[in-house]
């Protein structure tokens, strides 16, 4: 759904009429039931009075409402925001929550006063669009939409046009996380590579006057030697893609206008992953549809950028694929060659994933001068054993890169964990046939991983990789995309380009 958002410096309330609704007012109060943000004026006593009458704690997102109609028929919630100490780590939570109490109401006056910086803004604003989103296009029967259609921030602390920009670039994010979260969420029968090739195409068509598509079929990707690509890619009926997105933020585009050092976002884009014929166990196999969500998060990304007109120049490179068991696929044993000439081992073909990034990394490199690269995938399991779901795995050969990645996470809560890149763990990919095995051992798995990528990167070029194995989706009740890096991302381009 989508319902308007506005920010302003203070609460004024128009006399509701048939055309416009009584709105429902929100604040927000500590664990000691104190109204937070020096808020003032009637609606404020108001809240307070109807603090003072219940048993209302301010325990974290518990709250409380009274819909009477006294001064303008506007109806009042509190929403508890916990201990002030800890106000910052549970911004996200307040705007999931306050999501909830408002969605029933038309329209909604959230009162924050000088309690958040607009970093925090961001966050809550970020938090509340996505407690909208939904994805329920294959229902037969639709759930009944949410009644909200507009909602008002009430910020004073900082000026108006700064928290009006911090809007605008987070309804961008929005857009742009939304976007992945659908193609991750997308059913495998339905979304394939040649289907994500299309989303591409009317990602380029929406922002035409910036974006230019290429798109390389497989009789392409083999002349250009791309052997580790296509051992995954061969073992499908579905054609694999190699998808390639360049906007002209910074640079005019024309016909004959080339990037200018970009920065050059590599996606995976596993759109399902049986585990070739390393098959994987059936219990969850489901879930494998969401192996494309470094993807996903690429082409989210680049949406927000065109969507935000964010002058920097970025090329997307998405390596699309099934990874398939067949009479055609890859066998462990096999030994293929990349497409910088490294002749690799398989020893497991569920290690597909830096298969397809390898040879992209290539491309990348050879075909454009990066002035970093920053590829995502949901790479490993043994990421998941060492990060859980709360923060993504990054790796860089660059301290500049890393230091702006983190300090993205730090700023969107979309948070990172460096990992290590020592020579001793990449001392495991020995192979006796070939330059380099697909896997090491079990130990470290997603550090050799990214050592086995790093490879792939020429002296001087600076890069990180992105292990997002444990935060692109959620499993269980909940099961769906987060959409995440898409936030880090974006913040860290803007960083970038300003």
């Amino acid at each position: 759904m989508t319902f308007t958002t506005q920010v302003h410096s203070k609460l004024t309330l128009k006399k509701p009429t048939k055309n416009t609704p009584a709105p429902q007012l929100v604040f927000f109060a500590d664990s000691n039931g104190n109204l937070l943000g020096n808020v003032s004026g009637e609606h404020a006593k108001r809240a307070e009075r109807l603090i003072a009458k219940s048993s209302f704690s301010g325990e974290l997102c518990a709250s409380i409402s009274d819909y009477g109609l006294d001064i303008d028929g506007s109806g009042i919630t509190v929403i508890g925001a916990g201990k002030l100490e800890k106000l910052a780590g549970n911004i996200q939570k307040l705007g999931a929550a306050t999501y909830k109490s408002i969605k029933n109401h038309t329209t909604a006056f959230i009162n924050w006063g000088d309690a958040i910086c607009q970093k925090h803004f961001s966050q809550f604003a970020l938090a509340l669009l996505n407690a909208s989103y939904r994805f329920d296009r294959h229902f037969s029967k639709k759930s009944e939409s949410d009644a909200l259609k507009a909602v008002h921030f009430v910020n004073h602390k900082d000026s108006l046009v700064e928290y009006e920009a911090a809007l605008s670039l987070t309804k961008a994010t929005f857009k742009g996380q939304s976007f992945a979260r659908d193609l991750a969420n997308e059913a495998p029968n339905i979304l394939n590579p040649s289907t994500l090739a299309k989303e591409a195409k009317k990602l380029a068509k929406e922002y035409g006057d910036k974006v230019e598509l290429t798109v390389l079929g497989e009789k392409e990707m083999t002349k250009l030697g791309m052997g580790c690509f296509m051992s995954v890619s061969k073992g499908s009926a579905e054609e694999g893609k190699l998808i390639i997105l360049e906007y002209f933020g910074k640079t005019k585009k024309t016909k004959k206008s080339k990037l200018n050092q970009p920065i050059a976002l590599v996606g995976k884009g596993i759109t399902f992953d049986t585990g070739g014929i390393s098959l994987k166990p059936s219990a969850g196999m489901d879930e494998m549809k969401f192996d494309m969500g470094g993807a996903a998060a690429m082409l989210g990304t680049t949406k927000a950028i065109c969507e935000a007109g964010i002058e920097i120049d970025l090329v997307t490179v998405i390596a699309a694929a099934e990874n398939m068991p067949s009479g055609k696929a890859t066998r462990p044993g096999d030994i293929v060659t990349a497409m910088d000439g490294t002749s690799v081992e398989i020893l497991n073909t569920d290690a597909e994933g830096r298969l397809v990034l390898c040879d992209a990394l290539c491309y990348v490199q050879d075909n454009y001068q990066p002035r970093t690269i920053i590829d995502a995938a949901t790479l490993t399991g043994a990421c998941v054993i060492a990060l859980g779901s709360v923060r993504s795995a990054v790796y860089s050969n660059d301290e500049d890169t890393l230091f702006a990645l983190e300090t993205a996470g730090e700023y969107t809560n979309d948070l990172l964990w460096q990992m290590p890149l020592d020579d001793e763990y990449a001392a495991q990919l020995k192979s006796n046939f070939a330059d380099l095995p697909n896997v090491g051992s079990r130990e470290g798995g997603s550090i050799t991983a990214a050592c086995f990528l790093k490879h792939f990167i020429k002296e001087g070029q600076a890069w990180a990789h992105l292990d997002i194995a444990g935060t692109a989706s959620i499993s269980g009740a909940n099961k769906g995309a987060t959409g995440r890096p898409v936030p880090m991302l974006v913040q860290f381009l803007k960083a970038q380009a300003s």
